[in-house]
């Protein structure tokens, strides 16, 4: 191959994966906000052990296929909990649901949750998972948010995916 074709062939690879980004959302920023919040209602799944298991994708999967069949409303989550005893491969999450309204019955294997509050620290993120800043950036951010709003935080995090290009992530305050 020439040098003018490789040339041209790089330039063509940059405008392409430079589209792409675009596309994802790679430039939107992150709005940080302090919401006032209702308590979250939760149904899920508890998990603690090794960050790289099946068993959090299969969770993740199981919930979400409960709202796409419309077996329950709400907005899929993720609660990551900052748990210093864990090892460094080790995560502690509830995997679930947060409900739109009340639910009868609860599907069979998950626990029901209730957070009080009524204030959060807030991350809203339109863009895909591959282009977001990564989640140590997002709850460093949230935290230096709370830091000048003088609100004191839980020590976790819960994050919605209220769509494929929209995240939002909140720490409560206490």
């Amino acid at each position: 191959m020439t040098k003018g074709k490789i040339t041209i062939l790089g330039i063509a690879a940059i405008i392409i994966i430079t589209g792409v980004y675009f596309y994802l959302g790679g430039l939107n920023k992150v709005e940080y906000t302090i919401e006032n919040v209702s308590d979250y209602n939760l149904i899920g799944v508890p998990y603690q052990g090794k960050s790289d298991s099946s068993a959090v994708e299969d969770a993740f999967l199981l919930a979400r296929e409960y709202i796409e069949d419309n077996a329950v409303e709400g907005t899929l989550v993720v609660i990551h909990y900052n748990d210093s005893t864990l090892a460094e491969d080790e995560q502690k999450l509830f995997i679930g649901i947060k409900l739109d309204q009340g639910l009868a019955s609860i599907p069979h294997g998950y626990s029901r949750i209730t957070i009080p509050t009524t204030r959060a620290v807030r991350a809203t993120i339109e863009a895909h998972n591959s282009v977001m800043p990564t989640p140590k950036a997002i709850e460093d951010n949230l935290r230096e948010k709370a830091r000048q709003a003088n609100i004191r935080l839980q020590d976790f995090t819960i994050e919605q995916y209220v769509s494929a290009n929209l995240i939002i992530i909140d720490m409560l305050a206490k």
